[in-house]
């Protein structure tokens, strides 16, 4: 950072006002460590399993993956090659034709009628087999809802630094359960590591996205809060690439190919302790408005950060009168003034859930299969729809503080509904007709419903709440969110593969019908965000302030 960054700002300089500084370095160096080192973790948990699937599915069922899979030059041991691809060949053989196309000639050996018309034979539709194929994303799922559920208790316990110092420990411990379920066979190692990983997604929803906005001025809050999906997003990605056979795809590579994230959490824990804390909590929790000022000042990049420390100690005072604790999910729940917070932020991570988005990254190799792309160029079209969701977030990042919340919440919604009902059409069409031309058609479909999610709904329920809450609900609210999310999520990962067994492409008609729910209430219900107050947002709900006019200065809703 310049040493003209931090000299004091002169007097009558629009700079002045703290809260409308710009993303200075060290608010910068923070929101990256932040994310990359939970959100990307995170990200990493979603899509790194639909890699593996043709070898954890195996591994699960205490199967040897090399023995049930094809083995590849590319991969460890390829001196055991031609037996195993023997093998597949004759398993491959035994389930493509039926009895009447396989003859034996006088010496025994079997001869293929060419001739004759290849038949399939298809395996009966099996509802219980298609659920289990779900549990390890659900087992991921349930973890997340539990550290969305237990969030605020860390918050509580900690300041915002140990929280996510705390978090990190998560990741360590699936990564080596993962690793040793790998090298030991064991699946309920596999399990518990999806479970300790989804733990410190759910948890970091929670903690992160308040420490990024109470530490990012009001000018760019909406940026900086949608770094946290941004994150996410080229976790997905960077775990699909790494997912190919030429990397880690491979039956014997799999287990480091889901362990090897630990590495972020590592360097995090000597980057964190470099950053500054939560200035919010500092004065509000712990009554230190000194080191809240060296962090301000730190942050902003001037000695000049009088504006974003009244707005911190009028908060304070307004809702507590002095200390500032956390509230329980029991207290807002109860409490009237949370209400519509608490709803919106909800429906808008039920929004996020029910839209369908993590059915394409929980599922996207069996929804390409069915749309008809060939099976060596489903893991290219993995990683096609990982950069369509990054480069739309990136987008996002840019859009959020121009355009709005509002705008880009609903209006991608509404194009949604559309996308869902044109998917029903071109892959049901494409069951009976087999068409590469309206395979492609479909991948399209589906990579403009990923742009119309990551610019809006894929951002913005994670820091609405930061920006509609008072200090004190934040984390509660954050939380109640977040487990309306996993909620919504297990019972997609739960029995999507079923449903989309039976329905076909009248699944996406179920989507249709949520998304088009949500954005009705949502278009009369969510207010405005950017560059407003807290008081704005209640002022929209009608909600009773707790302060005479005269004593109620407007307040930043992420500096606070």
């Amino acid at each position: 950072m310049s040493t003209a960054a931090t000299q004091p700002l002169r007097q009558g300089d629009p700079g002045d006002d703290s809260t409308q500084r710009g993303c200075t370095s060290w608010l910068l160096i923070s929101i990256v460590v932040l994310t990359t080192t939970t959100a990307f973790v995170f990200g990493w948990g979603l899509a790194a399993p639909n890699m593996y699937n043709k070898y954890t599915e195996p591994f699960l069922n205490k199967q040897d993956p090399c023995k049930t899979h094809p083995v590849h030059k590319s991969e460890f041991n390829p001196t055991i090659e031609g037996s195993i691809e023997s093998d597949n060949q004759n398993a491959a053989e035994r389930t493509q034709f039926d009895n009447s196309d396989v003859t034996r000639d006088e010496d025994g050996n079997v001869i293929v009628n060419e001739p004759a018309e290849k038949k399939k034979v298809t395996e009966p539709f099996n509802f219980f087999g298609e659920l289990i194929k779900g549990i390890p994303q659900t087992v991921f799922l349930i973890g997340a809802f539990i550290g969305a559920v237990t969030g605020p208790f860390w918050v509580n316990l900690f300041d915002r630094k140990r929280t996510v110092f705390a978090n990190y420990i998560f990741c360590f411990a699936s990564s080596l359960c993962v690793l040793l379920a790998s090298y030991l066979g064991q699946p309920w190692l596999y399990y518990l590591s999806r479970l300790l990983l989804g733990y410190q997604g759910g948890m970091a929803c929670v903690v992160v996205p308040p420490f990024i906005g109470e530490i990012s001025s009001q000018k760019v809050r909406g940026a900086a809060g949608a770094a946290f999906q941004l994150a996410l997003t080229i976790g997905i990605l960077v775990a699909q690439i790494v997912g190919l056979p030429i990397i880690a795809g491979t039956c014997r590579a799999w287990g480091w190919g889901l362990a090897i994230v630990f590495l972020l959490p590592l360097a995090g824990i000597f980057l964190l302790t470099l950053l500054p804390n939560s200035p919010t909590q500092m004065i509000g929790k712990y009554n230190d408005e000194e080191q809240a000022t060296t962090d301000l000042k730190k942050l902003r990049g001037t000695n000049n950060v009088h504006a974003d420390l009244d707005i911190i100690r009028e908060q304070t005072r307004q809702t507590s009168g002095g200390k500032q604790d956390s509230l329980s999910i029991p207290q807002v729940l109860a409490s009237a003034r949370y209400r519509w917070p608490m709803l919106v932020t909800v429906i808008l991570q039920l929004s996020q859930a029910l839209s369908g988005i993590n059915a394409v990254f929980f599922y996207s190799s069996k929804m390409f299969e069915k749309a008809g792309i060939p099976e060596h160029l489903i893991p290219y079209a993995n990683i096609g729809t990982g950069a369509i969701n990054v480069a739309a977030t990136i987008i996002s990042v840019f859009l959020i503080d121009k355009l709005g919340r509002r705008v880009l919440v609903i209006y991608p919604m509404a194009v949604m509904v559309f996308v869902f009902a044109a998917l029903t059409a071109l892959v049901e069409v494409n069951e009976t007709r087999n068409s590469a031309t309206l395979g492609a058609i479909t991948v399209v479909f589906i990579l403009i419903f990923i742009v119309c999610f990551a610019v809006g709904l894929g951002p913005i329920p994670f820091l609405f709440s930061s920006e509609v809450c008072r200090p004190e609900a934040r984390d509660a609210v954050q939380s109640l969110g977040l487990v309306a999310n996993y909620l919504g999520n297990i019972l997609l990962s739960l029995f999507f593969p079923a449903l989309n067994s039976i329905l076909g492409g009248y699944v996406f008609l179920i989507f249709l019908v949520l998304v088009l729910l949500n954005v009705a209430f949502l278009w009369f219900k969510m207010p405005e965000t950017k560059n407003k107050s807290i008081e704005d947002a209640e002022r929209f709900w009608k909600i009773t302030q707790s302060l005479p006019t005269k004593e109620a200065a407007p307040l930043s809703p992420t500096n606070a």
